[in-house]
């Protein structure tokens, strides 16, 4: 590429003096642009971190169902008392030892055949990022 000398400045052979770059009008226009591109997509980022929080909170409740749920399964069948809510805080039949998860039980004597009782386990998430608060029902049945 040859270089002429014009006005004291290296310009390219080929390339008007007047076009040899961006000028504040043009730079102002794509800023403009950039932005309103850039407005246009915030709100997808909003709804994907509250996405992720909904996905992070309903991970932790169900983790803590399955918990209770397995400590109940492994208690000795005459030891489960039949009694509790799961709408409600029944004593001992609910766990707040977590401050973000409540977790309710209540187990049914005879919820199936003979010699049978059901254990449901229900998490519900503290907070609520998007619409209700997440929660988890969990049901077995467990035989003599």
């Amino acid at each position: 590429m040859e270089w002429l000398v014009v006005d004291h400045e290296f310009v390219a052979r080929g390339v008007d003096v007047d076009e040899r770059g961006s000028s504040l009008v043009e730079v102002l226009a794509a800023l403009f642009l950039i932005s309103i591109v850039l407005l246009a997509a915030t709100p997808m980022f909003v709804l994907a971190t509250k996405q992720n929080a909904v996905g992070a909170d309903m991970g932790r409740v169900g983790a803590r169902a399955t918990a209770r749920m397995e400590l109940l399964r492994t208690t000795p069948f005459y030891e489960l008392e039949p009694g509790g809510d799961l709408q409600s805080d029944v004593t001992a039949y609910f766990d707040a030892s977590d401050t973000d998860v409540a977790v309710r039980w209540e187990i049914i004597d005879g919820g199936g055949p003979t010699g049978t009782r059901t254990i449901a386990v229900r998490a519900v998430a503290a907070r609520r990022a998007i619409g209700r608060p997440g929660s988890i029902v969990l049901r077995t049945l467990r035989v003599r």
